[in-house]
């Protein structure tokens, strides 16, 4: 049966034994997914990590699919809960994600992944949260996501949900990536939430979507996590962890962002004796997370990292038109508009108070954000407006 690169991509995916990093080294050694699917056991061994046991356990593995009654099942779950396959060559893969060292080679999509979701923060945390962490998770998701950012997070209890809760409650964009198959979403009580996040089946309306690279049917099991947590980092600018133990998912999530992904990492503080707070407070002393307390201060802290991801989030030359706005000169609002139109000449604060009539806190707001996308940069106490 001659397979579509598609549906053979799909069936590298169902293949046990073959994770992310094993099939972008297939890929890169054989050629497309249906080399791959055909290679001899001489061909796998050469592949970097297989070797010769390993070899012969993977043809006898795609050996097994081969009566495509396991592919013909995972198109039908992906009909039947309105899902979406992305490979990582389509265009409309997330850029962010694809710049980190193993993005997925498939990422299954229920709702809607938007261009502009590529300003991303993620909120993360400990599912055995306090009252706390769950408030503060709650206002800084609202703020973060009321100034134009998608919130990130992975589905889970405690401080997960807060965070999708909140951006959706204000209108915002969210996006959750589980670590089980879209078919059986985990924690199951949380299937209201993930309908409301990505839309019902069959319907419109949702506030983001639900993102695995698992296939459909995949179980919840505990190795499926610490895979998950990357995309959670790579799908975002920066990391916020909320509330989080020392061993923990979420600080395995941080440490991926700032070690290996080359984005940002936060932590809120907590009570000094908080066993929850703790690995947020060891990000802080140990110098590789940054404490922030506020809205302003996560946005301030992401323009470091929103400036060097900038190039990734840029269209193509040749896929570029200069007629319509890219995704960092998207979604601005009207006060936002007023502060670039006053840019006309380098402004300080208080001329920029004096010409656009905006409060004082409510024009650093829009300033932070805009410096954030770019747009706008200090230069000697005073703004500047990118040309462009």
């Amino acid at each position: 049966m001659d397979l579509s690169q598609r549906d053979a991509m799909l069936r590298l995916n169902l293949t046990p034994g073959l994770g992310p990093t094993l099939i972008r080294r297939c890929l890169e050694a054989i050629g497309s997914a249906q080399a791959v699917l055909g290679a001899s056991v001489h061909e796998l061994r050469e592949i970097e990590g297989v070797g010769a046991k390993r070899a012969e356990e993977l043809r006898r593995a795609m050996d097994a699919l081969s009566d495509g009654k396991a592919l013909a099942r995972e198109k039908e779950l992906i009909e039947e809960q309105g899902v979406k396959v992305s490979m990582v060559s389509d265009a409309g893969y997330p850029r962010l994600l694809r710049l980190i060292p193993d993005p997925p080679p498939l990422l299954y999509i229920r709702g809607e992944l938007r261009e502009d979701d590529g300003l991303a923060l993620a909120v993360v945390g400990t599912r055995h949260c306090t009252a706390y962490g769950r408030q503060q998770a709650d206002r800084l998701a609202t703020l973060c996501a009321q100034a134009g950012l998608c919130i990130v997070s992975g589905g889970a209890r405690g401080i997960d949900a807060a965070a999708h809760r909140a951006a959706m409650r204000i209108g915002g964009r969210t996006i959750a990536v589980l670590g089980s198959g879209l078919a059986r979403p985990y924690p199951s009580e949380h299937n209201d939430l993930f309908d409301d996040i990505s839309g019902k089946p069959g319907t419109h309306g949702g506030f983001g979507a639900v993102v695995s690279e698992l296939p459909m049917d995949t179980p919840p099991i505990a190795e499926n996590f610490p895979r998950r947590n990357r995309i959670i980092s790579g799908l975002a600018l920066g990391v916020l962890v909320v509330e989080a133990p020392v061993r923990s998912g979420a600080m395995i999530t941080a440490r991926l962002a700032a070690e290996e992904h080359g984005r940002e990492a936060m932590a809120v503080p907590g009570r000094a004796d908080s066993p929850a707070s703790a690995g947020c407070h060891r990000m802080v002393r140990e110098g590789w997370g940054t404490l922030v307390t506020s809205a302003a201060e996560t946005l301030d802290t992401l323009h470091e990292a929103g400036q060097l991801l900038k190039a990734g989030l840029t269209i193509c030359p040749d896929q570029c038109d200069e007629t319509k706005p890219g995704l960092w000169q998207k979604h601005l609002t009207e006060n936002q508009r007023r502060v670039i139109a006053a840019l006309d000449e380098p402004r300080g604060l208080d001329q920029l108070v004096t010409t656009t009539g905006l409060s004082v806190p409510a024009l650093q707001a829009d300033l932070t954000l805009l410096e954030v996308r770019g747009l706008v940069r200090r230069e000697h106490g005073q703004y500047v407006r990118r040309s462009g």
